[in-house]
């Protein structure tokens, strides 16, 4: 913002609370987290008294007598952590010291320390500054992006932009492509008018070229204001669907539902190579692990892959890497036809294999799985078989897995790796499952929601706006189309 201001952008007059001076409250946070908790940590810094408490309310009173007090770091330079942390707005002078400690301890917040144990970021490691700005009484209020190709997107709401960014509301978009196209959006056109539409893309453009920002919040009060300036990474062109023929449909289909029950490292390794024939459908799952699990599996794995090839057992699993290689490829026809041939694994066996598998999965928890080989061929069969939902696209890229509904942040606990997060909301406090999920959509929000900034920035596609079935089922997220297909498992 300050190379905003320098370069003659319209940015309100403020006060900088430097980093530095965070270092000594973020250490005694971080001090205070292990024996006392998150409530702890943040009662000590919030505790701890600033040395230059009188400065700072004599310098805000400067600016008026309503202030914000805006937190900034170095994480949410990238997105990942856009809208983790606490600012305060309609604040008196007076106000001013406890609000820039209540900014730090917001680092310490629940929700904030699980991005960054998600993360891997040690709490209180990272400084953090403070703006302090005159309060605006905006009559509008939103985000703009400007793409590679000069398209410049507005989304927008009435009054505050808080509850879009909070992803609270839907707001309105309006977007204009150069070299002469005219705005379309007539909902966000008849909100703002045409002159503070171009207003809003002549600054981003500004933006762009004296900062290199390409992305941008403004809030509307008598002129435009920019609130705050981001570059953001641009997003992975659309990679080519799978071309699947219509009769190789039904064997796709069954296959992409194996292989999301079978998913993971431990999946792949002892459950693929004869679950290609079929899981059995009742399992009975176990809470603990019997001593000499691992050997077990290996040899229960080894015993059910021959029997399911007809081979020895070390043929066997050469055979089903080298049909697994073949359905990986771009054409899967003669691993069908291999596939059609094999034996359904015995019931019983198959079914303790996969409880003991399952069990191996949960002691891994903590370890991030990452996309995996397989979440391609699962998005490009969905997308083929499945049925479409329409939705607004909020993050490009492409993703699969089984849907994980997430009513509120309390049920975070259920969700699983490289699912696809499903919420009503993209409320910020879901941010902290992006970090290993394949994907994300939510029933209503806007494109401009903070969660849908971390989202691009961790490379999750998202779509908003779709509604999905309910029961058990895999999806496909395409963030370039925001098209969600499903999948009944």
């Amino acid at each position: 913002m300050a190379l905003g201001r320098q370069g003659g952008l319209p940015v309100l007059p403020g006060v900088v609370v430097e980093a530095a001076e965070s270092s000594f409250h973020m250490r005694l946070g971080a001090g205070k987290l292990s024996s006392r908790g998150s409530g702890g940590a943040r009662l000590a810094i919030t505790s701890e008294p600033l040395p230059f408490a009188d400065e700072l309310v004599s310098r805000g009173s400067e600016l008026g007598d309503r202030l914000v007090a805006r937190s900034s770091t170095l994480l949410e330079s990238s997105g990942e952590f856009a809208g983790a942390f606490t600012s305060y707005l309609e604040l008196l002078p007076a106000d001013l010291p406890r609000a820039v400690t209540g900014c730090w301890a917001s680092a310490f917040s629940v929700a904030a320390l699980e991005r960054q144990d998600a993360a891997t970021v040690a709490p209180g490691s990272f400084p953090m500054a403070i703006l302090i700005q005159p309060a605006l009484d905006p009559t509008a209020g939103g985000t703009a992006r400007i793409e590679d190709n000069g398209t410049v997107t507005v989304h927008g709401v009435k009054g505050s932009p808080a509850p879009l960014l909070q992803g609270w509301v839907t707001g309105h978009e309006a977007a204009v492509s150069p070299p002469v196209g005219g705005w379309n959006g007539a909902e966000l056109i008849d909100l703002l008018g045409v002159p503070v539409l171009d207003e809003i893309a002549a600054l981003i453009r500004r933006a762009q070229e004296t900062t290199g920002a390409n992305h941008c919040e403004w809030a509307l009060e008598d002129r435009v204001w920019l609130l705050q300036l981001d570059e953001l990474a641009r997003p992975e062109p659309a990679p080519s669907p799978l071309q699947i023929d219509r009769a190789m449909a039904p064997d796709l289909a069954r296959l992409a539902g194996i292989v999301a029950r079978a998913a993971g490292r431990l999946g792949e390794r002892f459950l693929l190579p004869w679950a290609l024939a079929g899981l059995p459908r009742d399992v009975e799952m176990i809470e603990h692990l019997p001593a000499g699990a691992v050997d077990r599996v290996e040899k229960m794995s080894r015993r059910l892959t021959a029997e399911t090839w007809g081979l020895p057992a070390d043929e066997a699993l050469e055979a089903a890497r080298h049909c697994m290689s073949l359905l990986l490829g771009p054409d899967p026809v003669q691993a069908l036809e291999q596939i059609r041939r094999l034996r359904t694994a015995d019931p019983r066996g198959s079914a303790e294999l996969v409880a003991l598998v399952a069990a191996l999965e949960h002691e891994e928890a903590g370890r991030r799985r990452g996309v995996g080989r397989w979440e391609p061929f699962l998005a490009s069969v969905v997308l083929a078989t499945g049925d479409h939902h329409q939705g607004t696209p909020a993050a490009a890229g492409v993703g699969a897995g089984r849907i994980a509904r997430i009513g509120d942040p309390g049920d975070a606990a259920t969700f699983p790796r490289r699912g696809i997060l499903y919420a009503p909301q993209p409320i910020p406090n879901l941010a902290p499952l992006l970090w290993d999920a394949a994907g994300l959509v939510t029933e209503s929000g806007s494109p401009a929601a903070h969660l849908f900034e971390s989202a691009r920035a961790l490379g999750v596609p998202a779509v908003c706006g779709a509604r999905l079935p309910d029961g058990d089922h895999l999806a496909a997220v395409d963030g370039h189309d925001g098209v969600v297909a499903t999948l009944c498992l």
